[in-house]
């Protein structure tokens, strides 16, 4: 905790006003590619069409922190670290601010002339898509709070923000089918929300899953990443999907995203099998120091 208190309403301060480091730290990490945005802005570092710049790298953050997001827990459930959970809903809005952002500036790009924005968005299926996730992430921003939880109940609120994952994978096919050439980002954060739903699932069958269960989720996590490069570099160049998959063993220019996705895995395997043995003595710790009675009661 920093020293010193502030209001309790700002999103890096818990409900007494104290400052965790935890919070601050993650209010940085959202803020800093406004800034860095902005700074290019200023600068003239941007390119003749500043707009357009400023469009793509707003929908490139709002996927990255979506999917940080989502990653928040598996992590918590592998290291046993609880207080990620209290950034979890400022990643989100923020990704649901970066989204709203480039909603803007894309109505900006276009003059926000209306009425052709309009037919641009049915016309176009990425557009529509892209909205959709969007309009989805709004509706869980609006109830991403107490009043939403009071008014929706835990298992309301729980069902309406399982639909994070649909939006998820909408701007997911949003940005596939916007890129042309290099698919290496949105491969990767496809892979990396494929590891997380598969944490997700895991988990719903069996909450206390060994680490050899996320050991076979890295595996297929690994494959699934694989197979969703090649088969968007067959469909959009026609190359042979056999060449394609055999990139993944040549890292003579770059490591493909199967591998950190795999190694991502792999990561969450390990930190669940050196964590759960000490959370386990901890606990029995605890459970021995409650059965022992104090000397005043012997």
């Amino acid at each position: 905790m920093v020293d010193f208190t502030v209001p309790s309403w700002l999103p890096f301060a818990d409900r007494t006003g104290r400052v965790p480091l935890i919070k601050l730290g993650a209010f940085a990490l959202c803020i800093a590619p406004a800034v860095w945005m902005a700074v290019q802005w200023q600068a003239g570092w941007l390119s003749p069409q500043p707009v357009t710049d400023i469009l793509r790298q707003t929908g490139d953050w709002a996927m990255r922190i979506l999917v940080l997001t989502l990653a928040i827990t598996p992590l918590r459930f592998t290291a046993h670290w609880n207080r990620l959970y209290s950034i979890r809903r400022m990643l989100g809005v923020t990704a649901l601010t970066y989204s709203v952002v480039h909603v803007i500036f894309w109505f900006w790009q276009q003059d926000f002339a209306w009425w052709p924005i309009a037919m641009e968005i049915v016309l176009r299926t990425y557009l529509s898509i892209g909205l959709a996730a969007t309009l989805i992430m709004i509706v869980l921003g609006i109830t991403s709070n107490d009043w939403g939880v009071r008014k929706l109940g835990s298992v309301g609120w729980n069902n309406l923000h399982w639909w994070v994952y649909p939006a998820a994978i909408a701007s997911l096919v949003h940005y596939f089918m916007l890129i042309r050439l290099n698919a290496y980002e949105p491969v990767l954060m496809a892979g990396l929300l494929a590891l997380s739903a598969g944490f997700r699932f895991l988990r719903k069958r069996d909450h206390s899953f060994p680490p050899r269960s996320l050991l076979g989720l890295a595996v297929l996590a690994g494959i699934a990443t694989a197979l969703i490069e090649a088969g968007y570099y067959a469909y959009s160049t026609g190359v042979d999907v056999h060449r394609l998959l055999e990139a993944n063993f040549d890292f003579t220019y770059e490591i493909r995203p199967s591998w950190y996705v795999l190694s991502a895995g792999v990561l969450l395997a390990l930190m669940r099998w050196w964590r759960k043995p000490a959370v386990a003595a901890k606990r029995s710790a605890r459970a021995d120091t409650l059965k022992t009675p104090s000397p005043a009661s012997r």
